[in-house]
């Protein structure tokens, strides 16, 4: 049974030495409270499109991104259709000189729908060359369960599902710390991101991700004092290990999980000399 308790007591040491420092760390992560927000991602969700027709339910705020400035509070939802023209973005109302316009929910029930598909987080609507395109920051972990449940139907091993979880968060943060553009991390056509609609909470692996949450791999650890993530893949193929594919490959992972072998082990045999780390 994959515990969130034992991970961070035995899983989240450190594979190398660090075995004290490791555990004081994290235990300073779950105990001091966080200054910084839940780490998110930035997916591409509409891309080069004339028009958007984009809904609130409740209470938001419209933040001017490219000036880091407030521009209003709203008190009521609001579905209207998002475009453009040469004097700025319109949604039911024009604003005029504003080419990119940032809605952010005042409270986490409050949802966003992009031409009927709900998001959870906030969005960013950009202006390209007179086309839409819109980027929706979203907390890794529902990113997670919205993604790996598609990814991995099949049935596996606990501890297997718990290492891939891991792995895939590993992969995202990396990304959202070395987005591919300055407005955007993911492409969510190219991972298959359907935001809140592709949520199963009665996966395994959506569990997975629950008991899981926050942990990643780093190549360093509480020694140096900072996490670096890395694009953590599964090994696909037999043959030589390269780049930041895994040593062993994911049926020997499910295999370990099956004569008893949990996460910790899992991934000590696949990025030997990493750390899990927690990220909040």
């Amino acid at each position: 049974m994959i515990l969130r308790a034992w991970l961070l007591v035995v899983a989240l040491l450190p594979f190398a030495a660090s075995v004290e420092a490791g555990f004081l760390s994290n235990m300073r992560n779950i105990f001091v409270k966080h200054q910084h927000p839940v780490p998110a991602i930035d997916v591409l969700v509409v891309n080069d499109k004339p028009s958007a027709m984009i809904e609130v339910s409740g209470k938001y705020q419209l933040y001017n991104p490219h000036t880091k400035s407030l521009i209003s509070k709203r008190y009521i939802g609001k579905k209207k259709l998002m475009q453009t023209d040469s004097s700025g973005l319109k949604w039911g109302e024009g604003f005029p000189g504003i080419f990119q316009l940032t809605i952010i929910p005042e409270d986490p029930s409050v949802g966003v729908s992009i031409d009927g598909v709900a998001y959870k987080g906030n969005v960013t609507v950009y202006d390209i060359g007179g086309s839409i395109s819109i980027v929706n920051r979203v907390p890794i972990e529902e990113f997670l369960k919205s993604t790996l449940p598609r990814m991995y139907s099949e049935p596996m091993p606990e501890e297997a599902m718990a290492a891939i979880a891991i792995v895939a968060r590993t992969n995202t943060y990396y990304f959202s710390c070395n987005p591919k553009s300055k407005f955007w991390s993911i492409d969510a056509a190219q991972v298959g991101y359907e935001g809140v609609e592709s949520q199963n909470p009665s996966s395994p692996m959506d569990q997975a991700v629950s008991s899981t949450r926050h942990m990643i791999l780093s190549q360093t650890g509480a020694y140096e004092g900072k996490i670096t993530p890395f694009p953590a893949q599964w090994k696909e193929g037999h043959g030589a290990h390269s780049g930041s594919s895994s040593r062993i490959m994911l049926y020997e992972a499910e295999d370990i999980a099956r004569t008893g072998g949990h996460a910790a082990q899992i991934l000590s045999k696949a990025f030997p000399g990493s750390h899990i780390e927690l990220i909040y």
